[in-house]
């Protein structure tokens, strides 16, 4: 993925994946905006971004209309949903991308 020049928004702030992959993409020469859960205004945020990375730790957060056509998506997360299934739950990402 060609990253320069492109505006990079990472949800999640974490020591674990959201910084260290902010610094990345920076090191990539991307333009980074990293965002969290109480950022003001995180649907506009996202809806620039030419590279999303979602990596909030939050089942489903990012809504699929906040991201714009052609947008690159990593969905770093892996969480769980209660559902009807035999195991009573299923696993998601923090990107709805269906919403």
């Amino acid at each position: 993925v060609a990253v320069r020049g492109k505006e990079c928004v990472v949800v999640g702030r974490s020591n674990i994946v959201g910084m260290p992959v902010a610094h990345m993409l920076q090191s990539m020469d991307g333009t980074v905006t990293v965002c969290h859960s109480k950022t003001t205004g995180l649907p506009a945020h996202v809806r620039r971004a030419d590279i999303v990375v979602a990596a909030i730790g939050a089942a489903e957060f990012v809504k699929g209309d906040w991201i714009k056509p052609g947008a690159i998506v990593i969905d770093v997360g892996m969480n769980t949903k209660p559902a009807d299934t035999a195991k009573g739950f299923r696993l998601c990402g923090d990107v709805d991308f269906d919403a």
